[in-house]
């Protein structure tokens, strides 16, 4: 399921990965990282790539407490505010498929 919506993170300060978020005023505890990635892509549609228009994000694929399965990312293009997305909740048809 397609969100797209802002989370407030907090992160393990040993190992510096996400360890709960916060949605929809629901806390949501992060009891393993599946899988993380990186997407410095270019959005669809542009006809003239510039660096500029380049995205910088860090995925994380995440089991919660509650047995949700979540996909999270942090966009780096603010160095001055930290800026988290739930990007979608995944369906378990999903897991065995593409990120």
């Amino acid at each position: 399921m397609f969100i797209s919506e802002p989370i407030e993170v907090e992160k393990d300060p040993v190992k510096n990965e996400p360890s709960k978020f916060i949605w929809r005023e629901e806390q949501k505890r992060i009891t393993r990282i599946l899988s993380s990635w990186q997407d410095w892509g270019f959005p669809s549609g542009v006809s003239r790539a510039n660096w500029r228009q380049r995205r910088h994000r860090n995925y994380y694929r995440v089991e919660c407490d509650d047995g949700s399965i979540c996909e999270i990312y942090y966009d780096r293009k603010s160095v001055a505010k930290q800026e988290w997305f739930l990007y979608r909740i995944v369906e378990k048809s999903d897991i065995a498929g593409n990120k």
